[in-house]
């Protein structure tokens, strides 16, 4: 089972490489027309601010200059921009306007590639008519993501008149100050133009977030490889243990790719989710897992303190309190370096473990390795991978020879003649 798994873990490994390669072309070169440039922009939101005849002359005036060299810190889409926030509207939350006045070329097969990226969510109106938008629940002030759009001006639209575009940035998720509205411009286009354009963004877009999906998957494959061996390994607790941990993982990382990709999960939903449930969840079922390893017997105050740890986190994620946060994540590192110590001085394959626990620690510590300045992301071929992606990555194949590491000797030489 350990070398069908890594065979899985390989496949995985250039089909997902191959994506990213793929993902992180150019996008196709002169196709339609950038809208860059000047904009006029309002904050606050009123719906006939879409009307052509509403008067914007007092609006601001917000130029918008995209460079494809400048791309975001997180998927490597080009032609990033600051957004509204580092644009004279420092605490602006919730919504705002964008308005630009426009001459529309003569041919009929028009169509509007949406940005594909902006804080949080948008609605793109030709004239007062909707024509599209993303990101935005019905009725709702949950948004979901940005993600590309194909908006058809038309048939018949006048020529002449303006592009608005509503946009809304989620309050209370603590932004930094260069979030808000736009942070690319849309394209107008031909139809065929537009559609080239479309795909190039998606192929991106799923780029962006593959590992997201094929790292879950090697996750729950190895945790059910974990649950059918474990009768048949010296440490089963260990197998059975870290087969949660698994699940829970993969729960955690698929999470960001549901977003990208789909409405299924909302922002909000997805923030909760990963602080309440997932995130305290997979530091208590690892470290009882590693546990479970260390000179082969559980201590039973560290599986006490996890779960100290695990309900510090969960009621920090509850209520908004920074310091027991970060005192739950402290005696979570706590319990761990004890484990680590503990293998170190007298556990079996004592490196191979050292290895998978560090690296997996690597993912389950993102965000205080980020505070402390390490480089939390790279961009092989123009697309964005994570610390914790390249962790998680290197971890699995060595949990995989951890776990078959532990096998136990067949009978025949366990019933061995008295001598």
């Amino acid at each position: 089972m350990r070398n069908g798994y890594c065979l899985l873990w390989l496949i995985l490994l250039v089909g997902v490489t191959s994506l990213i390669a793929i993902g992180g072309r150019p996008d196709p070169a002169g196709l339609g027309q950038l809208l860059d440039g000047e904009w006029r922009f309002h904050a606050g939101d009123d719906v006939r601010w879409a009307d052509p005849a509403s008067d914007d002359r007092a609006w601001d005036r917000m130029t918008l200059a995209s460079r494809p060299e400048v791309h975001d810190g997180d998927v490597g889409i080009p032609g990033y921009l600051d957004g509204w926030r580092a644009r004279g509207h420092p605490d602006l939350e919730g919504y705002g306007w964008y308005r630009r006045h426009l001459t529309l070329p003569a041919n009929d097969d028009l169509v509007l590639v949406g940005p594909p990226a902006v804080d949080d969510a948008y609605e793109a109106y030709w004239n007062g008519q909707r024509i599209g938008g993303v990101g935005l629940r019905p009725g709702s002030h949950s948004v979901t993501a940005t993600r590309p759009a194909l908006m058809h001006i038309p048939a018949g639209a006048q020529r002449s008149g303006v592009l608005a575009i509503r946009a809304f940035m989620q309050p209370g998720l603590g932004r930094d100050g260069q979030s808000g509205g736009l942070r690319t411009v849309p394209v107008l286009a031909s139809q065929a133009q537009g559609e080239a354009l479309y795909r190039g963004q998606w192929r991106r877009t799923i780029a962006g977030y593959i590992v997201e999906a094929a790292e879950p998957v090697a996750m729950l494959v190895l945790a059910l490889v974990a649950v059918l061996a474990a009768p048949g390994l010296a440490r089963p607790a260990f197998a059975r243990w870290m087969a949660a941990a698994l699940v829970v993982s993969a729960c955690s990382r698929v999470g960001n790719a549901i977003v990208a990709w789909t409405d299924l999960l909302s922002l909000l939903q997805l923030i909760w989710l990963s602080g309440v449930v997932v995130t305290p969840a997979a530091k208590l079922l690892w470290t009882i897992a590693w546990n479970q390893w260390a000179d082969g017997r559980s201590r039973p105050f560290i599986t006490l303190g996890a779960v100290v740890a695990w309900i510090m986190l969960v009621v920090a994620a509850l209520v908004h309190s920074d310091v027991l946060g970060t005192a739950g994540r402290g005696l979570f590192a706590l319990l761990l370096t004890g484990i680590a110590i503990r293998i170190a001085r007298q556990g079996e394959h004592r490196l191979l473990a050292l290895a998978a626990m560090l690296l997996l620690t690597t993912g389950l510590f993102a965000g205080d390795l980020s505070a402390l300045g390490i480089p939390g992301i790279w961009f092989p071929f123009n697309i964005g991978v994570s610390r914790s992606q390249y962790a998680y990555a290197l971890a699995l194949p060595l949990l995989a020879f951890a776990l078959f590491a532990t096998r136990r000797a067949p009978a025949w030489r366990e019933a061995r003649p008295a001598s």
